[in-house]
C-alpha cells in the first residue's frame, strides 16, 4: 500500500517537470532529440542533390526511409555527375561511382527486366543478350527487331555488361534458365 502512494506523486512530478522544461524551451508541441536536427539537415541536403547516375542495376540501399543508396555498377567511364569514382574491387580496370544518394536508386540499365533465354559470355561479370521473344520490347531496349521464327513477336538484341539477368518465369528458374 505504501509503494502505491509513492508511485503516483512521482509520476505527477515527472510530468510537471517535463511540461515546465518544454515551456522554458519555447517549443511546446515539439520534442527534440539531440541528433534530430543534424540528421534532418543532412537528409534534406542529400535529397536536394540530383542522383549521380541515370540508371543502376546493382543498387545497394539502406532500409531507412528514405533509403541511402550506392550504385555498384562497374563501368569503363564514370558519369560526369559522379563526384567520387574509384576502381571496382572485382575488376580494377572497371570503375564504380562511390557517391551516395538519398532516395530511389532509379531505373535499371538492362535492356530487359528479366530473361528466360540469356546468352552470356563466361567473363565475370558477363556480357549478355536475351533471346526471349516478347510482344513488346522494354523501353530501355535500343534495338528491337522482329523475331525470325514469329515476325509478330519481338527480340531485343542489345548487349548488356553486368550481373546475370533474373529469370522471368518460375519454370525457367527451376530448369536453370532454359
Amino acid at each position: 500500500m505504501g509503494m502505491e502512494r509513492c508511485i503516483v506523486p512521482s509520476i505527477l512530478l515527472m510530468l510537471a517537470l517535463q511540461s515546465a522544461a518544454l515551456l522554458v524551451a519555447g517549443d511546446v508541441g515539439a520534442i527534440l532529440l539531440p541528433s534530430k536536427g543534424q540528421v534532418a539537415d543532412e537528409a534534406a541536403m542529400a535529397a536536394a542533390k540530383k542522383r549521380p547516375w541515370k540508371c543502376c542495376d546493382k543498387a545497394f540501399c539502406t532500409r531507412s526511409i528514405p533509403p541511402i543508396c550506392r550504385c555498384m555498377d562497374e563501368l569503363f567511364e564514370c558519369p560526369s555527375t559522379c563526384k567520387s569514382c574509384g576502381p571496382s574491387m572485382a575488376d580494377p580496370s572497371r570503375l564504380v561511382c562511390q557517391d551516395q544518394y538519398v532516395g530511389d536508386p532509379g531505373p535499371i540499365c538492362r535492356p530487359w527486366e528479366c530473361c528466360d533465354l540469356p546468352r552470356c559470355t563466361r567473363s565475370n561479370p558477363p556480357t549478355c543478350q536475351c533471346l526471349d521473344e516478347v510482344d513488346k520490347c522494354s523501353p530501355t531496349c535500343k534495338t528491337c527487331l522482329p523475331s525470325r521464327s514469329r515476325p509478330s513477336r519481338r527480340v531485343c538484341i542489345d548487349s548488356y555488361f553486368g550481373p546475370f539477368p533474373p529469370a522471368c518465369t518460375p519454370k525457367a528458374v527451376a530448369a536453370g534458365g532454359n
